[in-house]
């Protein structure tokens, strides 16, 4: 298993300050000891209308030079609209990330079924008005069927691009739970659509019998993986995951079984990453954090993630040894 950064992280959303450029991402990535970077392909990052054929060059020659997997692609997607011209305008999109994928050297792009979105307020971002309410609750129709054509559609132009599109298990409405990637995977039907897990989003985040069967479930179908929450750093310079946060009783209100589900890959030979994302707006002390913050919990989450790793070795090699 590796470990990567998603570039959502510092997309200056959620917190106070800039974002970092793509460029200078790459190599802060790369200094701060990831082995591979996720990017987000919304602005001010890694949006395919605004990187030319020479910044995809010189983008794909400075993450060879210092070493850094440019390892996903990242659109934030829809394909479930039942207004057509905005479930085609979504297709383009997806289209395009693929096209940017390749000229990155990526070999994965990782999409969602119904992706909400956020809205921005003097720059920040929030969840709460995207995910109060149901913009298509005006649709009395199934619009399962039309990601599921939206997929296969998408699936043929990968594959000519030689890219795997691996889709999230992140609700709401078609996608909710890892079941239900995996439905959409054996029916669209494609050699080149596999999934996104995130133990996280489950219903049953907490429990290491889920994060277990999930792994085992997914098995060879899971490419990519995804994690977040918030950490902080115990007496002795121990590092834990904490409940509690922006999305109180939601996302990590309660200790996700992360331990679990790392040994279960480990064990299972995955091969892919498991990449951090700083992704809802940091507060404390009620007020907005400062980049700094992000900075701390980032560097928190490599070092969390790489003793979940280095356990789960442990464990596997010792089966191994009998």
């Amino acid at each position: 298993m590796k470990i990567g950064l998603y570039s959502v992280t510092y997309r200056g959303v959620w917190y106070r300050g800039e974002a970092v450029d793509v460029f200078n991402l790459v190599r802060l990535a790369r200094q701060q000891g990831w082995e591979g970077l996720e990017l987000d392909a919304e602005r001010p990052h890694a949006a395919p209308m605004d990187l030319s054929a020479d910044d995809r060059r010189r983008l794909r020659d400075l993450a060879g030079e210092v070493g850094l997997e440019l390892c996903a692609i990242s659109p934030n997607c829809d394909l479930s609209s039942p207004v057509p011209i905005q479930r085609e305008a979504m297709i383009c999109y997806v289209r395009e990330c693929i096209k940017l994928a390749h000229d990155l050297g990526s070999p994965i792009c990782k999409i969602f079924a119904a992706w909400r979105g956020i809205t921005l307020h003097d720059g920040l971002a929030t969840y709460d008005e995207t995910y109060g309410y149901n913009q298509y609750g005006f649709w009395k129709g199934d619009r399962r069927g039309f990601v599921v054509e939206s997929m296969r559609e998408l699936c043929k132009v990968a594959e000519d691009y030689g890219v795997v599109l691996a889709m999230q298990n992140h609700g709401p409405d078609i996608v909710n739970c890892y079941q239900d990637v995996l439905a959409l995977i054996a029916e669209v039907g494609s050699p080149v659509f596999k999934a996104c897990m995130d133990i996280n989003i489950e219903p049953e985040a907490d429990s290491p019998e889920h994060a277990r069967q999930m792994a085992v479930a997914s098995g060879a179908l899971q490419i990519h993986s995804h994690m977040n929450g918030e950490f902080a750093r115990r007496p002795g310079g121990r590092v834990e995951l904490v409940a509690g946060g922006y999305f109180d009783n939601h996302f990590w209100g309660r200790q996700v079984a992360y331990p679990a589900y790392v040994d279960a890959l480990v064990a299972s030979g995955y091969q892919g990453y498991m990449n951090w994302e700083f992704c809802h707006p940091g507060l404390e002390n009620g007020k907005p954090v400062g980049i700094d913050y992000v900075h701390n919990q980032t560097q928190m989450a490599l070092e969390y993630l790489s003793a979940l790793r280095a356990a789960a070795e442990y464990k596997a090699e010792a089966i191994i040894a009998g």
